[in-house]
Order: C-alpha cells, then sequence, then structure tokens
C-alpha cells in the first residue's frame, strides 16, 4: 500500500512539474513575443430569409429609400466645374467628315473644329445652379481656363452646350442602378446567375459603407440612409467614377467625378476624351 502510495505522489509530482514547465514556457513566450499582435478576421455573415444574398438586400434598401432629389430637397444651391480635356488627333481618325456632318446637324460644328484643331485640348468651364423643387436653372456661365486659342465663335458654341454642367447626375445614378438591379435579376431567373457581388465594407465619416459590384458597376452604399456614396460602372467604351458627400443629413450629394470616353477603344486605347467635375453647394 505504501508503495502505491509512493507511485501515486511520484506521478502528481510529474504531472504538477510539467503543468509549471507549460506555464514557465508560456510566460517565456509572452515575454519574448510581447510586440506581435495576434488577429484573425472572419468574413461578414449576414442569415437572410427566403434565400435572399447579403448584396441583393443592400440593394433592394437602397432602391427602396430611393426618392427623386426634388422629393427630398425643395431648394439648393451650387456652383458646378467642368474641366474638359483631349488628347487625341481627330484629323488621323476614320470617317471624320461623316462625324463632323453630324456634329455640325446638331449644333455642335464649333466644338467639333476646335477639337479637330487641337491634338491636345483643354478648357474649363464653371456655372451656378439653381434647382428649385424639381426644376433647374443656370447663371453666371463662364469660360475659368483655356489651354489654347479659341474663335469667339467656338467660345459661344462651348457655353451654348452647357448640359454636363447643369445636369441632374443624382436621379441619373439611381435610376441606373435600377436599371442593372432589373437586368441582373432577370439574368438570374434565366440563368440562375445574379452578376451581383457583395465585396466588403470600410467606416467613412462614421458610418458603415458597403460596397457591391453588379457586373461592371460598382456601388457604395451608406448604412441607415441607404444614399449611394460612391458609384462607378462603364458605359459602352466608357468609364465613369463619382463620389458623393453627406450635404444634408442622410442626403449625399455628387461632389466630385470623372469620365474617360473614347472614341474607338480597341483601335485608339490611349487616344480619349476626359471631363473632370466638382461640385460646391452653398
Amino acid at each position: 500500500m505504501i508503495s502505491m502510495r509512493r507511485n501515486i505522489l511520484k506521478v502528481v509530482a510529474i504531472l504538477i512539474t510539467y503543468h509549471l514547465s507549460l506555464i514557465t514556457t508560456s510566460a517565456q513566450s509572452e515575454l519574448e513575443d510581447d510586440s506581435i499582435a495576434y488577429s484573425l478576421s472572419l468574413p461578414e455573415t449576414v442569415v437572410l430569409s427566403d434565400g435572399m444574398s447579403f448584396e441583393e438586400y443592400l440593394l433592394k434598401q437602397v432602391l427602396a429609400h430611393a426618392k427623386p432629389l426634388k422629393e427630398r430637397i425643395a431648394r439648393l444651391d451650387y456652383g458646378v466645374t467642368c474641366r474638359l480635356e483631349k488628347d487625341i488627333d481627330l484629323t488621323k481618325f476614320p470617317h471624320r467628315r461623316t462625324i463632323t456632318l453630324a456634329a455640325r446637324l446638331a449644333g455642335y460644328g464649333p466644338i467639333v473644329s476646335a477639337l479637330r484643331e487641337h491634338k491636345h485640348f483643354g478648357i474649363t468651364m464653371a456655372e451656378d445652379v439653381h434647382f428649385n423643387k424639381g426644376k433647374i436653372t443656370t447663371s453666371n456661365l463662364r469660360i475659368v481656363k483655356m489651354e489654347q486659342e479659341l474663335t469667339e465663335k467656338q467660345k459661344a458654341s462651348f457655353l451654348k452646350h452647357d448640359g454636363m454642367l447643369s445636369a441632374n447626375v443624382y436621379d441619373k445614378f439611381y435610376k441606373k442602378v435600377r436599371e442593372k438591379v432589373k437586368k441582373l435579376q432577370k439574368l438570374r431567373r434565366k440563368e440562375g446567375e445574379t452578376g451581383m457581388k457583395y465585396s466588403g465594407s470600410y467606416t467613412s465619416a462614421g458610418r458603415t459603407v458597403y460596397r457591391v459590384e453588379l457586373d461592371r458597376m460598382r456601388v457604395d452604399i451608406a448604412d441607415g440612409c441607404w444614399q449611394i456614396t460612391r458609384i462607378s460602372y462603364q458605359e459602352g467604351q466608357n468609364d465613369v467614377y463619382c463620389e458623393t458627400k453627406e450635404v444634408r443629413p442622410g442626403l449625399f450629394l455628387p461632389s466630385h467625378g470623372r469620365a474617360k470616353l473614347y472614341l474607338d477603344r480597341a483601335k485608339w486605347p490611349k487616344g480619349y476624351v476626359s471631363m473632370k467635375i466638382e461640385y460646391a453647394y452653398r
């Protein structure tokens, strides 16, 4: 009996020694590696009913809360600045006579002539915009800067065709997203694939922002108010990108954007016309 007790005590002693050894080793390891931080990033998981994916849920919220700008705000005054640049030799472009004729018939003859005369072209224009119950009026349209000399007729034509400055891009972007979602949902019913993808989230100005990809379109969505904070997409051969900012609580309006327009991207990938637009709200 005494022998058995001694054996048990030995085993207990060995276990205690082994346990203390583990504690000591762990403590030494922590002391040696106290400058190393270990983190584990787990994917976001949201369980929704009826088999709805998280990206579909986000887009559903955006479209459910989408309203025309005139229903969100009655009056708005802001300034728009647009810089138009070109780096393409239009004198070597095929069908240039047909293009020039079509432009003249549409009233853009002087603009096309200016773009054709200067391979490297740059002009910056600005305008004041007044939004009142859905109606847009403009004033103080002006040329801020020119990289080359233009005739008075050419200047007048640029100022006359100011649609890019006074366009209601807020409503346009939500319409784009709605049309894209409908198209992809229709594709899913036929082929079982949505073309939609949730690609993560981040924090901006205290808000959680979700990012969803819809084929060749990418949309960033502010949690809670479900407003678009960024949008980028390809339209034909052209690339469009725009960022917004919260000018009123829960109302995100365009702050700046850019578009790159290609006449023939396959043959002239470096030849393009670009626009950069900035908005300043009062």
